[in-house]
């Protein structure tokens, strides 16, 4: 037999398999991966807790850097306004 008809031979094989006792496969499959499916769906479930709480904290720091950026832009203005007046008095 010729490595292409014993493909062919399997391929049919298979089918024939999967036609006849498919569901019962299927459910075989089906109950023995329940807890391993539960415990993966747990974990995404951890995952997007855990990443929740990191991307709250970082928002929570991100906002807390605008506040100090937004103060320094003030105390710059500031520092540079008293500067223009103090070189403006010089002059006057």
């Amino acid at each position: 037999m010729r490595a292409s008809e014993g493909f062919v031979l399997g391929a049919l094989m298979g089918a024939a398999v999967v036609w006849l006792w498919g569901r019962e496969m299927q459910e075989y499959v089906e109950e023995k991966t329940h807890g391993v499916r539960t415990k993966a769906a747990d974990g995404v479930r951890a995952v997007e807790e855990q990443a929740g709480k990191v991307l709250h904290r970082a928002g929570e720091t991100l906002h807390r850097v605008d506040e100090f950026l937004q103060d320094t832009r003030e105390d710059v203005g500031g520092a540079l306004r008293a500067g223009q007046e103090a070189i403006r008095g010089t002059r006057n």
